[in-house]
């Protein structure tokens, strides 16, 4: 007689499920990123708190990203990711219920760094996850889906900024972080037991870091464009006398448009465009600029707001996409996602305040210097990148 315990079979989804799933728990991590853009009016009402302030609130929570994302994505290639997303999710919950619930600035403050611990949890672990479950012909397709989410998540969350007038901005941040909840269940049941191979047996492999630290560069300055030209749109808005409700429409409308672009990504890479070309999209980002920050109709602001979002969106999956083929070894991917997503981390933090201080003391003119400035040195550096990897062999 077999003294053999039975075995447990885990389950498993198929491969869409997966990426549902995972880009699920990312689009979450975007609404907790976007859920006080579209709220700026009554937060800053209630806490008195100045533009570039609040600016530092829109991008606190990624401050624990900006200090701790590359020993983070060491430390978590090593575990359960099914269960490293579950407890990101669920600290992601915590974290914005204390927003919610919140009577003073700092606990406001310290809520949202507590939130910034799951989001960068979320944020490492979702590319691992579908590293670890999608097969090489689809793995850039779900990756350039990736990254996308913080564009779809902050376009929902303006899009439930809408209410803020009939509901207050407390009911309405609500709107935003119950939706976690989805992807939380669903990483416990059927991610639950996901890992990556080995790190020790890549732990020597040091090849292929000069590219990522370019990569890394390049990502935080082009991510850094998209959060700060969405951040500061509804104070655009004010500032041009268009009615709230309207800028957060619009808000949410443009934040989508980067949506398209990552999907055109996706496809135009299937088709075999490489990422290099693609991200010669990033020089209309210095176009689209001059229109929404110097022209005044605001459904021309609108539109150029929406075309810099859109090569926004496609460049960043270029970029994203890029990791794979710079990394040399499995261990060189996980650090590659920690260096992505610290940088990306560095940028939506800083961003948003230093556009805010910017426009508060030169005037909002100001900003489309700093565009296409940043957006050609992004391109530079991303060039620059390719470049030292093919010549690295």
């Amino acid at each position: 007689m077999s003294t053999q315990a039975p075995r447990v079979e885990r389950r498993v989804l198929p491969e869409r499920g997966t990426v549902a799933l995972v880009y699920a728990a990312g689009v979450s991590a975007g609404m907790a990123l976007g859920r006080f853009i579209s709220l700026s009016s009554g937060v800053r009402g209630d806490f008195g708190l100045s533009l570039a302030a609040f600016g530092w609130l829109v991008s606190g929570i990624t401050v624990v990203g900006a200090a701790l994302a590359l020993p983070a994505g060491l430390w978590i290639a090593r575990g359960d990711l099914g269960r490293v997303l579950s407890a990101g999710l669920a600290v992601m919950l915590l974290g914005g219920i204390l927003e919610v619930v919140s009577p003073s600035v700092l606990l406001l403050y310290t809520a949202r760094m507590l939130e910034g611990c799951g989001y960068l949890l979320v944020v490492i672990t979702g590319p691992l996850v579908l590293s670890a479950r999608c097969r090489p012909a689809t793995e850039r397709g779900a990756l350039a889906l990736w990254s996308t989410f913080i564009p779809v998540g902050m376009a929902l969350a303006s899009a439930a900024g809408t209410l803020a007038g009939v509901l207050g901005w407390r009911l309405t941040a609500v709107l935003t972080v119950v939706p976690a909840v989805v992807p939380l269940v669903g990483a416990r049941t059927w991610l639950t037991g996901t890992g990556t191979n080995d790190a020790r047996q890549h732990r020597g492999t040091a090849g292929g870091l000069r590219p990522v630290l370019w990569l890394s560069v390049s990502f935080s300055l082009i991510a850094l464009l998209g959060v700060t030209v969405i951040a500061l749109l509804p104070d655009l808005a004010d500032h041009r006398g268009v009615p709230a409700a309207l800028g957060s429409a619009s808000t949410a409308v443009v934040s989508l448009a980067s949506v398209p672009g990552g999907l055109a990504a996706g496809l135009l890479m299937h088709r075999g465009l490489t990422p290099r070309r693609l991200a010669v999209a990033a020089l209309a980002m210095p176009c689209a600029a001059v229109v929404i920050y110097q022209v005044s109709p605001w459904a021309a602001v609108a539109a150029g707001a929406a075309v810099l979002m859109g090569a926004n969106g496609l460049v960043l999956a270029a970029l994203y996409a890029s990791m794979p083929t710079l990394a040399r070894s499995p261990y060189a991917l996980r650090r590659g996602y920690g260096l992505l997503n610290q940088a990306g981390c560095l940028g939506s933090l800083f961003g948003p305040p230093v556009f805010g201080f910017t426009v508060t003391h030169t005037g909002w003119a100001a900003a489309t210097v700093l565009v296409t400035l940043i957006s050609l040195t992004g391109l530079a550096l991303f060039w620059t990148a390719t470049r030292t990897a093919a010549a690295a062999g």
